[in-house]
C-alpha cells in the first residue's frame, strides 16, 4: 500500500509537468514544450529505482520533490491563474514526501 502510493504519487507529478507546461494554454498553463522538457527530466533520474521500491532512490527522490514543492507553493501565491495545477502539485509532492516517510519507517517485529 505504501509503496503504490509513492509510486503513484510520484508518477503524478511526472504526468503533472507535461501537462501543466505544454498541454494548458496560457493562463493557466505556459504553452511551452521546452519548459515541460526541463521540469519533467530531473523527475525521470530516481524512477526506475523508486519503482523498484530502493530506499535510496527514494530518498534522493524525496530531495528532488523538495524542489517541485516550493515551485508549487511559490506559483500557488504568485500566479492565481495557475493556482489549481500549483496547489496539485504542492499536494502531489506532499502525498509523496508523507508515503516515503511512511515507507521508510522501521516495523516493529515482535
Amino acid at each position: 500500500m505504501k509503496q503504490t502510493m509513492v509510486s503513484a504519487s510520484y508518477l503524478g507529478l511526472i504526468v503533472l509537468q507535461p501537462a501543466w507546461h505544454a498541454l494548458v494554454p496560457a493562463p493557466y498553463g505556459a504553452g511551452n514544450w521546452l519548459l515541460a522538457t526541463v521540469a519533467t527530466l530531473p523527475l525521470l533520474l530516481p524512477l526506475k529505482g523508486l519503482l523498484k521500491g530502493s530506499l535510496r532512490s527514494m530518498t534522493w527522490a524525496g530531495y528532488l520533490a523538495m524542489l517541485y514543492l516550493v515551485i508549487g507553493v511559490m506559483e500557488a501565491w504568485a500566479n492565481p491563474p495557475q493556482r489549481v495545477l500549483a496547489s496539485t502539485q504542492v499536494f502531489l509532492v506532499l502525498v509523496f514526501l508523507y508515503s516515503v516517510l511512511a515507507f521508510s519507517r522501521p516495523t516493529h517485529r515482535n
